[in-house]
């Protein structure tokens, strides 16, 4: 029998085989055929969820911290997002490259009313929204400096440090995180990264002048400044002084103001957005996420037809963006948006977790510590007594969440210290109640506190 006999077989085998699938054998078939650095969080085989809560095989339930990193907001499995999948399916369409379909049509029409930008340039992941975005800064960039004198320069992108904006090449080297950079060739004379303009801090607009001249550029190189309303990774948040600053300093130069709500779009801030919050429109908006709320999608939402303009035919396209099923996701999910009682209601939830945290962190503040509390968005920071992060700790507190019913994650920010808190925006009143109750009993068992 040939090497490809052989392997035939085994196919058929693995495919007719009548296996236990449990729980145990999932995860171990998946750490023997995936990189180890695939398996990040603790090993809760999920096997369906609705609404607030996770469900695995054998019927246990959690409820969700998670929101599929923040994917769901609007619940696991809403029944109309379910049957929009449902009958796009069953109308025999699921991939149609570039051509034009009726759901995409009524995609990109539903997102220009709910958000107010008229274009819609679709992907499927929030990467790829980045990418597009640089690509629709650079077209932009250079038509307005045709003519210009000295108009040949280097095209510089902004953009803040402890930013993370996606996990290909060029969102990498956008983001501020250098341990998520640090595999890639650096390109320091493309992009600049600045201090990130908190809340409470001391910023103006002119230290991008400062970094742009340091980098052997001019102001009007910059040809977008790209940033998040809340930092997806260090959870702070922007100054609304600071923000309107970069609106005018990126209409001054003519340079693309491009905000990145991967993380924080469709209510999770108790916002429909988050720019909402600071009064400042930019010209370029990213969503994904929950723009579906499961399927993959997302969008460079563009401000003004001018901007896209000048981009070459074909420079923008991506083989699944326009997915027929997945559009039929986002159609269904952007109408639960329309009314706003569901944005009203993430902000309601917002304050009862602020206020269930406040409560938690009262009974010793020495060791507990929650950053970046906004809408239905927070997170905890373990220390040790000296006030130093502590991942082994916060490891140790996801693992007791986990057993006692609450699905949290540690992401791989702020060395692992962290727990973000995401509950769906559509968690009850109860729900929520239920869940602080669970974080309080798992704190007190692995005694922080």
């Amino acid at each position: 029998m040939t090497g490809t006999d052989e392997r035939l077989a085994l196919l058929g085998r693995a495919v007719t085989q009548d296996e236990v699938q449990d729980d145990a054998w999932v995860i171990s078939t998946l750490r023997r055929h995936e990189p180890a650095t695939m398996h990040t969080q603790h090993p809760v085989v999920w096997d369906r969820a609705s609404g607030s809560r996770v469900f695995n095989r054998e019927g246990r339930s959690w409820l969700d911290w998670t929101s599929g990193i923040l994917t769901a907001n609007a619940g696991h499995a809403r029944p109309e997002v379910v049957e929009a999948i449902t009958e796009q399916a069953r109308q025999g369409l699921l991939h149609a490259y570039m051509f034009p379909t009726r759901v995409r049509a009524r995609t990109v029409r539903a997102l220009a009313e709910l958000s107010g930008f008229p274009q819609s340039v679709l992907y499927t992941t929030g990467a790829e929204a980045v990418e597009g975005a640089l690509k629709i800064s650079s077209r932009y960039a250079t038509a307005r400096r045709r003519g210009r004198e000295g108009g040949g320069g280097p095209n510089i992108v902004v953009t803040f440090e402890g930013a993370f904006h996606g996990r290909t090449l060029g969102a990498q080297l956008a983001g501020g995180l250098p341990a998520q950079r640090d595999w890639a060739p650096e390109l320091d004379d493309v992009f600049v990264r600045v201090p990130y303009p908190a809340r409470g801090g001391a910023w103006t607009a002119e230290v991008i002048e400062t970094a742009v001249r340091s980098a052997g550029a001019r102001p009007e190189d910059v040809i977008c400044v790209m940033g998040e309303i809340y930092q997806g990774s260090t959870l702070r948040q922007i100054d609304p002084a600071a923000a309107r600053e970069l609106r005018e300093w990126c209409t001054r130069h003519d340079a693309l103001l491009v905000f990145d709500e991967i993380q924080s779009g469709f209510g999770r801030t108790g916002a429909l957005f988050a720019y909402e919050h600071v009064g400042v429109r930019p010209d370029l908006l990213l969503v994904a996420k929950g723009l579906s709320g499961s399927l993959p999608v997302s969008a460079v939402l563009v401000g003004d037809e001018r901007f896209t303009r000048d981009v070459r035919p074909g420079e923008l396209t991506s083989t699944h963006s326009g997915n027929p099923v997945s559009l039929a996701a986002a159609e269904a999910n952007l109408a639960l948006y329309a009314d706003g009682r569901l944005v009203a209601e993430a902000a309601r939830r917002g304050r009862q977790l602020a206020d269930g945290l406040a409560d938690w962190v009262a009974g010793l503040p020495a060791r507990r510590r929650i950053i970046g509390t906004m809408g239905l968005v927070a997170g905890v920071v373990c220390t040790t007594e000296d006030g130093s992060p502590d991942p082994q700790t916060s490891q140790r507190l996801a693992a007791e969440c986990i057993e006692r019913g609450l699905l949290v994650c540690v992401p791989s920010t702020l060395g692992g210290a962290m727990i973000k808190i995401m509950p769906p925006i559509t968690t009850s009143e109860a729900e929520l109640a239920e869940a602080l109750a669970l974080f309080g009993a798992a704190a007190d068992a692995v005694q922080l506190g």
